[in-house]
């Protein structure tokens, strides 16, 4: 629900409950009003007013209706020229009579349930029908029928008017504000999401085509080693973005280090069943960590240590080669930063660098991440 249909809905429940209450408490003081025609006269107009309160509240709180409305306006505009007879004199000239709260009342609810030239018709009818019974009471003058009620009732209703036009602009204006955060918030999204994409394209191609390139144009490889065939197949379906399948914690490490170009010492300690993207992000990480360790670490040999625990899956990659300062690191620069923190974020894991010049390097990859 918007806004304004929720300002409408209550404006349309608060007023038509205003006009109720004031509507029966107006019916309880109505027979002490010492009226002319007797207090039993005044009881039983009382009791009509009172329930037909309770019948308008009933009606309207949902919807406006117009047989409703024009109803009300009829029997506000008969309490009205019936003054002379239910309210005695004495209070109309003092400005204390009973119609005046009832019928007012009756037109500012109004200005809330209809457009504004019905209402203002029917403000128009009950105040010149206020004036006119008023007037025929004895002792009071047109011109204090006029302000006991009439105009008073006319500036309450255009008040109220402006009440209601302003509540419903807000609510417009309200809803036109949230929705053009929603939108702002969508767009920030699919950049995001569009950025994430970019990220993942790059870091698969440093990984893959971008490191076997590099292999080749340094003179790494001579273009006969027997692993080259499978590892340039694997590039191939990183770059094409075919979906990994799922597979075993320690098959998905076993294959990583398979493919390393620098000795590992592999320890295995339990095992798991990882889902499709998680064991493509694990493998991948693990690659990498020690395709960098290859590169940079200078050392003969590292560390691969898989633990499996209640499925909760710890891979520690740990070399005593010459370190780094990680925050270092340029920001444009992919391998540990992004080829290996974001593929273990992106599939619900984390990725844990710790380094320092001459200390080694030690990459703890955990899934899921607490």
């Amino acid at each position: 629900m918007s806004t304004a249909e929720f300002l409408d809905r209550f404006g349309l429940r608060y007023a038509a409950g205003a006009r109720a209450v004031v509507g029966v408490l107006m019916a309880v003081a109505a027979p002490f009003a010492a009226p002319p025609a007797g207090m039993a006269v005044c009881a039983l107009v009382a009791v009509v007013l009172a329930g037909w309160s309770l019948a308008y509240l009933h009606l309207m709180r949902r919807a406006p209706r117009t047989w409703v409305w024009v109803c009300d306006v009829a029997f506000m505009c008969g309490l009205c020229l019936a003054q002379s007879v239910l309210v005695d004199p004495s209070l109309l000239v003092r400005f204390l009579g009973w119609v005046s709260p009832v019928s007012s009342l009756a037109v500012v609810a109004l200005q809330w349930h209809v457009r504004p030239l019905p209402g203002a018709v029917a403000t128009v009818l009950v105040c010149v029908a206020f004036v006119v019974g008023a007037s025929a009471s004895p002792g009071v003058t047109v011109g204090q029928a006029l302000v006991a009620g009439g105009v008073w009732t006319a500036v309450e209703a255009a008040l109220s008017r402006l009440l209601w036009r302003l509540v419903r602009r807000g609510g417009r204006i309200a809803d036109e504000h949230m929705a053009e955060r929603f939108a702002a918030e969508r767009e920030s999204e699919l950049r995001r999401a569009r950025r994430a994409e970019q990220r993942a394209h790059w870091a698969t191609v440093h990984d893959t085509a971008a490191s076997t390139l590099m292999m080749v144009g340094v003179g790494g490889v001579r273009g006969d080693e027997p692993w080259l065939p499978a590892q340039i197949r694997r590039d191939v379906v990183a770059l094409r973005g075919e979906p990994g399948a799922a597979a075993r914690a320690r098959e998905v490490v076993e294959g990583a280090v398979a493919d390393a170009r620098i000795t590992v010492d592999l320890r295995l300690d339990g095992d798991v069943e990882l889902p499709g993207p998680v064991a493509g992000a694990i493998g991948g990480a693990v690659a990498e960590s020690l395709e960098n360790a290859h590169r940079h670490a200078l050392v003969a040999s590292v560390v691969v240590d898989l633990r499996v625990v209640d499925g909760r899956v710890r891979v520690i990659v740990r070399d005593s080669g010459r370190g780094f300062d990680p925050a270092a690191v340029p920001d444009d620069r992919f391998g540990l930063a992004r080829s290996v923190r974001e593929r273990m974020a992106s599939a619900g894991g984390r990725a844990v660098v710790e380094s320092a010049p001459g200390r080694g390097t030690c990459v703890c990859l955990e899934w899921p991440h607490a």
